[in-house]
């Protein structure tokens, strides 16, 4: 993110909206939502080069969701907040 507010981005990934999003040429995707047996559902999806799920959790609050996410080293080795600097 570039020139952006880091505290609204974070807003929207705790709301589970979808987000897209580049770091060191890879294009990402991160959404979150309530599935219908009430539980929630994140995930992060690289785009491009290739689309696959690089990660996902389920179970948790949106809360929850979104604070292992920030924590686990999914960027290159590195974490959301690492990146982010």
């Amino acid at each position: 993110m570039i020139n952006g507010n880091i505290d609204e981005f974070v807003d929207k990934l705790w709301g589970g909206e979808e987000v897209i999003y580049t770091y060191k040429g890879k294009k990402y995707f991160s959404q979150g939502y309530t599935q219908e047996n009430g539980d929630y559902y994140f995930e992060l999806v690289m785009w491009e080069p290739k689309t696959e799920v690089l990660w996902s959790i389920e179970g948790h609050t949106n809360q929850e969701s979104l604070d292992a996410f920030l924590k686990e080293p999914l960027f290159d080795g590195k974490t959301f907040w690492e990146c982010e600097k």
